[in-house]
């Protein structure tokens, strides 16, 4: 065999190598940057995984009673029956009694089309509506006691009555809130 069937035979064998070889080494640079990709998400998985850690070991350091606090001030429903007894019990610390409740959910605006839509609330809300006669003194302690409470409520109307004897009708709104179920 002469050298040049030799040199004809090694750059046949390198170009057929070459041939062969080369599409695999592209293929294996997109295979590292995406094993690259895989270990950047396993990285990052530890991370939220630790900081979970970190905050479910936060909230079991919160005590009982602020947990029940936490859900007194921020509830995640309604529970009318709780609500209207927590005030009916206020009411009766100034010798109140409470006549009629009313309850009505409050619905979320949504516009007519996609640019007078509102956003998604992330809660909801309801007014409570309430009625009862009192002296003036009463009424003022009674409303202070329930501005003072843990319960988020916004007044939304007061209505007063007279009566002869010093003592008046009142009917009270108010909006309170609840967490929106995830």
């Amino acid at each position: 065999m002469s050298g040049i069937s030799k040199l004809a035979y090694v750059i046949l064998t390198l170009a057929i190598g070459y041939a062969f070889i080369y599409p695999s080494v592209g293929d294996l640079s997109v295979l590292t940057e995406e094993k690259q990709k895989y270990e950047n998400f396993l990285e990052m998985t530890g991370d939220i995984e630790a900081k979970k850690n970190e905050l479910l070991s936060k909230f079991d350091a919160i005590s009982d009673t602020d947990k029940k606090e936490i859900e007194t001030i921020l509830p995640n429903s309604l529970n009318l029956v709780k609500l209207v007894s927590d005030i009916d019990a206020v009411a009766a610390r100034h010798g109140i009694s409470i006549n009629k409740i009313s309850s009505k959910e409050v619905s979320s605006s949504v516009g007519n089309s996609i640019e007078g839509a509102a956003p998604q609330k992330s809660y909801q809300s309801s007014i409570v509506g309430f009625s009862f006669t009192a002296t003036y003194g009463e009424f003022r302690s009674f409303m202070d006691d329930l501005g003072k409470s843990l319960r988020v409520l916004d007044i939304r109307s007061v209505r007063f009555g007279t009566q002869d004897n010093g003592v008046y009708s009142y009917s009270v709104e108010f909006e309170t809130y609840w967490l929106q179920p995830a």
